[in-house]
């Protein structure tokens, strides 16, 4: 993909009223299918495994094409999947019942785990809570495409309004879409709330065009703290080389191609259309004639080899162990060298835990407090917070004691963040019972603590 100059990256706005906002984005509504659009959309397409042929067809003839099938191997969505774990369990949301009975947990649940996914793949993304009149309950919409508003001379971390398409959302490319434009309240002056087309004819949605919830019902996740631009770094050397793989693997199947059956020819013939040539057939030729087949002088393993390195590269940039299934040797790796490549990855996936996620959940639920108290007239309460469980892994008992006795050594988890690992719908009085069995127990090292612990008598179900 040719380099990437962003024509917006973020709009300004001199005040907050109606014409200086519809006035800031008159051009970026010309320019709808900006770079940015399409690099996204250029993402998106490698996630979805969508429109593959088209970007492998630019290194190939249509001919070429036609004699082989085109891989569609798809490294990106494994590499966010990969990255993507804090979300892979759903959390433990401590709130009001009253919360939980109004919000669609199970549509939130699905939709943390794309956002993750998306975050990483995209850089920053903005997620949508709404309100869903008929069902009394708050929804979720993830934002591929939007633009954050900024107010002249304030900081730029914290926008103060977002315009996003309401249509088409994943392809923002259609004509005449509309965009919904929210500003929150600040420095006393209410937010607004209005469509736009794309000639920046506006219609209103209520009375004033004013917002109801006087906040952003739109809350922002970043890949990772924004530095210079609040769209931040996002996943293009993963889709750069899942490219890359597919070109390699559509040329490897060439080669094989030509190098195990080889191209036939015919020499010193007038009219070569009256030679047959089949398995089940005797070839004649006339005299001075020859016949042959070539073959091809690469090595096939080189493109493999060639292959396995970017790939291996590219997944080590992204603190993915490539070397999960082989080690030096070539032999398939220990329990043990597993679960201690998992450890080396625990620092970056801890810190997106801390730095992007647990300050969103925040955010996210001061937005679904206004908005219930708006449309619903509930105070939900001011309790919140969110328990991450730790994703997963397939270990042996040896490893899995390997990896919880490391991480009580640094007091990274407890006996209680084990009991919730293996026991995720565990009810209240079953966590409450095993806090009670580990209060009686006697303290003992870490290791012989967490021995302690797999002890059979010690499970909730024993």
């Amino acid at each position: 993909m040719s380099s990437i100059s962003f024509k917006v990256d973020m709009l300004t706005i001199q005040d907050q009223s109606e014409g200086a906002i519809v006035s800031a984005l008159q051009e970026q509504l010309k320019y709808i299918e900006d770079e940015r659009t399409r690099e996204r959309d250029y993402l998106m397409d490698f996630y979805e495994g969508i429109n593959l042929e088209h970007y492998v067809s630019d290194y190939f003839g249509p001919e070429t094409l036609r004699q082989t099938v085109i891989p569609q191997n798809n490294l990106t969505r494994r590499v966010c999947s990969l990255r993507s774990m804090t979300y892979k369990r759903p959390p433990r949301m401590r709130t009001s019942e009253s919360y939980l009975s109004i919000i669609d947990k199970h549509g939130l649940n699905a939709q943390r785990r794309i956002l993750e996914r998306l975050t990483f793949l995209l850089g920053t993304m903005a997620f949508r809570s709404k309100w869903n009149e008929v069902e009394q309950k708050i929804e979720y919409e993830i934002l591929s495409h939007f633009t954050p508003l900024f107010l002249a001379g304030d900081s730029r971390e914290k926008p103060i309004g977002v315009m996003y398409p309401i249509e088409n959302q994943g392809n923002a490319r259609s004509s005449n879409v509309m965009h919904a434009v929210w500003t929150e309240e600040r420095y006393g002056v209410p937010g607004r709330h209005f469509l736009v087309d794309e000639e920046g004819k506006v219609m209103s949605v209520n009375e004033n065009d004013i917002n109801p919830y006087g906040m952003l019902p739109v809350t922002f996740c970043h890949r990772y703290p924004p530095i210079r631009d609040y769209h931040v770094g996002n996943a293009m050397d993963v889709a750069q080389t899942d490219l890359a793989v597919n070109v390699a693997l559509l040329e490897l199947n060439l080669a094989i191609k030509y190098s195990c059956l080889g191209i036939k020819f015919i020499s010193g013939v007038d009219d070569p259309s009256r030679i047959s040539i089949g398995t089940d057939k005797i070839l004649y030729l006339p005299e001075q004639a020859n016949f042959g087949v070539t073959s091809s002088g690469g090595n096939l393993n080189d493109i493999v080899d060639s292959t396995r390195f970017l790939v291996e590269t590219t997944l080590n940039n992204n603190h993915i162990r490539a070397k999960y299934a082989r080690d030096d040797s070539g032999n398939a790796p220990s329990a043990a060298s597993l679960s201690i490549l998992e450890m080396e990855n625990m620092d970056e996936r801890s810190a997106m835990t801390e730095d992007t996620w647990r300050p969103w959940e925040q955010r996210r639920y001061q937005v679904d407090k206004r908005i219930i108290e708006i449309e619903a007239n509930v105070n939900v309460g001011d309790e919140y917070s969110v328990d991450f469980l730790e994703p997963n892994y397939a270990l042996t008992p040896e490893a899995e004691i390997m990896l919880w006795s490391w991480r009580f050594d640094r007091k990274l988890s407890t006996p209680m963040d084990w009991f919730d690992y293996h026991n995720p719908d565990a009810s209240p009085d079953d966590r409450a019972r095993f806090e009670v069995q580990q209060a009686e127990a006697e303290e003992p090292a870490p290791q012989n603590r967490l021995l302690n612990i797999l002890n059979a008598n010690n499970r909730p179900d024993s």
